[in-house]
């Protein structure tokens, strides 16, 4: 009996250490991030993976990572380095490197099969500032965000004027 609660005793500790460590590597890993997220609406699986490809090919972002399945439909680029803005600039940037991740999640089903999802925009944007040579992940704000928006429009536009059968 003793040897059972000791058993016990021990697996109880180590879960408790094991999902205590992962719980903060998970926490410690996204903390810094701080990414800019919209909704863009609507559209079929359909137009999701024509147009997605076209507007980030428009916008010289090449994706990487492209994953699908009946729960999630997932884009990721590259990181996409370019010249940094003026107002980057005045904060001592040097050099800078955006990101896009698009998720789309299915809303409905109609009857003949078609997918309606909800379509999610991440934009991630790193950094670096003058002598150092690590990256940091930076605001999207400002003069980014007047270019993001662009790309934004566009993709928003091209999903509200897609074909929708059902």
């Amino acid at each position: 009996m003793q040897k059972s609660l000791l058993i016990t005793i021990i697996v109880v500790a180590g879960l408790t250490t094991l999902l205590g460590c992962a719980s903060s590597s998970n926490t410690e890993a996204g903390a810094n991030v701080k990414a800019y997220t919209t909704n863009l609406g609507t559209a079929t699986l359909y137009d999701i993976n024509q147009k997605t490809s076209l507007i980030l090919d428009r916008y010289q972002f090449q994706i990487i990572r492209f994953e699908s399945s009946t729960d999630m439909t997932y884009y990721e680029t590259e990181w996409k380095s370019r010249y940094p803005f003026e107002d980057e600039i005045d904060q001592g940037v040097q050099q800078a490197r955006t990101r896009i991740i698009i998720q789309a999640t299915p809303r409905a089903r109609g009857a003949l099969g078609a997918d309606l999802s909800t379509v999610r925009l991440q934009v991630e944007n790193q950094v670096r500032y003058r002598d150092g040579v690590e990256w940091h992940y930076a605001a999207v704000a400002g003069m980014l965000k007047s270019y993001i928006k662009e790309l934004i429009d566009n993709l928003t536009t091209e999903f509200r004027t897609g074909i929708r059968k059902f």
